[in-house]
């Protein structure tokens, strides 16, 4: 993408989020309170009813909802990013890299916005860790895994639109297989390469380490990761420019 399809991508992201705030009685204060209610519902069931004591469960599971979110919002949006935009595809010519990218840039901003908030959280459980530095790194790996991602899924379902059904379900298996509710410490030895080979379990095992734990992150989950996310991004990137000019004709 040149410059000006980025300018694009960064005001139609910011357009949609102005649109979902206009569309709440509580405006922009619903980009809070909308994650705090998610946030809440799952600690009432997980924390309070399911847990067994596990220690500094309610950070374990804070902090692996909130990086799910980022990845799960950007890649269901992104499913039908481009059959969404198929007035505007007729219409104009643009590099159909774009609409993942939308997808990407605003669930992006949400989650910056609440990982502010997850770091006060911490701060005001535990204390401030020179191990947060590891952000600085784990945020731009994990918007490499996103947009990976999400470029996939958006190249992948025009050809069959039936595939965001598929896609759906796959996310909520992985939802449960990423280790959202529990840690390394409750998986068998003998099955946990198997869960290392997902990356969000790695990655959110990551967050976790530096955030709760106050532990170096694994370089081998990141560079397990990386991998991933670059031989992902392009597979997906491939599909975007290869089949560009053919995206609109799948959509009459």
């Amino acid at each position: 993408m040149n410059r000006k399809d980025m300018d694009f991508v960064l005001y139609r992201a910011i357009a949609q989020l102005k649109t979902e705030s206009s569309r709440a009685y509580m405006g922009y204060a619903w980009w809070i309170l909308e994650p705090v209610l998610y946030l809440g519902v799952f600690y009432i069931v997980f924390g309070l009813i399911f847990d067994r004591g596990t220690p500094h469960y309610l950070d374990i599971l804070i902090t692996g909802l909130v990086v799910w979110k980022w990845f799960d919002g950007a890649v269901r949006a992104s499913m039908d990013s481009i059959h969404s935009n198929n007035g505007l595809i007729n219409r104009v010519y643009l590099p159909k890299l774009v609409f993942p990218g939308i997808a990407v840039a605003a669930n992006t901003v949400k989650f910056l916005l609440i990982l502010g908030l997850l770091l006060v959280f911490h701060a005001w459980r535990s204390e401030v860790s020179f191990q947060w530095f590891w952000l600085l790194g784990l945020v731009p790996l994990q918007l490499l895994l996103v947009v990976s991602a999400s470029f996939l899924v958006a190249a992948v379902t025009p050809f069959i639109p039936d595939l965001r059904l598929i896609f759906d379900k796959m996310m909520t298996l992985l939802f449960f297989l990423s280790g959202v509710f529990y840690g390394t410490s409750t998986i068998p030895e003998s099955l946990q390469p198997w869960f290392n080979m997902n990356p969000m379990f790695a990655l959110i095992n990551a967050y976790r380490d530096v955030l709760v734990h106050h532990n170096s992150p694994s370089m081998t989950s990141l560079l397990s990761i990386l991998g991933i996310s670059l031989a992902t991004l392009l597979a997906g990137y491939y599909m975007l420019v290869r089949y560009d000019r053919l995206y609109p004709r799948l959509n009459q």
